[in-house]
């Protein structure tokens, strides 16, 4: 049997205005993955009558974990490439087109023409100064199954998947973010309000910076 080539995680919360559409739109890239992180409206009647993955959360576990499970799914089924994109329709999937013009890279990132809250401009900032990455928060990501193999484990660590790139740039230098334009959302975010959104988003800043501390820590005691 042949290796699947790209599986695309899509995390989902009460997308219920917006899920088809994508899916849609997605068809054509690749085997697609839902996380149904416990939505209470429509969206999970919605997407048991489309052609895909559900993997559904009886109880909401949040975007990171929701992400996580799919990425261990994925891994498990061995696809080469594996790819996340929101639910909420913000993102452009043609940017998707990039995993055949790019034949060699580790990682792709979908680089937002703007951002939605403050915080994730003091996040961006701090990425690019540990990172060299500008969106490290982009929820458009292209994973190689070959880089993932040299991670020891995918779990959430409430830093908004940022840890996990961290963990990625230490075993490779070919990480990519490519421009891409984000569309402005029609409907609430599924994060909370502009306060809570902003404080989650600064919480996970201050985890992330805290598990890099405690990362080096470690290494200086190996030594």
């Amino acid at each position: 049997m042949a290796r699947p080539i790209i599986g695309i995680i899509i995390p989902v919360k009460n997308e219920q205005a917006t899920i088809k559409k994508i899916v849609i739109s997605l068809y054509k890239f690749g085997d697609i993955i839902i996380v149904n992180d416990a939505s209470n409206d429509k969206t999970l009647e919605i997407i048991k009558k489309l052609k895909v993955k559900i993997i559904n959360n009886k109880f909401s576990v949040g975007y990171e974990s929701a992400i996580t499970k799919g990425i261990k799914y994925c891994y498990k089924k061995k696809y080469r490439y594996i790819a996340t994109i929101d639910g909420d329709d913000q993102h452009d999937p043609n940017f998707f087109k990039n995993i055949t013009k790019i034949k060699n890279f580790d990682l792709l990132i979908a680089k937002r023409n703007k951002f939605n809250r403050l915080s994730e401009y003091f996040f961006s900032s701090f990425s690019y100064l540990i990172l060299k990455i500008k969106d490290p928060l982009s929820g458009m990501k292209v994973y190689n199954y070959e880089i993932l193999k040299k991670i020891k484990n995918f779990n959430s660590y409430n830093t908004l998947n940022t840890f996990l790139l961290y963990k990625l740039k230490k075993n490779s230098k070919k990480l990519y973010e490519i421009k891409s334009k984000i569309k402005k959302r029609k409907d609430k975010s599924r994060i909370g309000n502009v306060f809570l959104g902003e404080f989650l988003v600064f919480k996970s800043l201050i985890k992330f910076i805290g598990l890099i501390l405690l990362n080096k820590m470690k290494l200086l005691f190996k030594k």
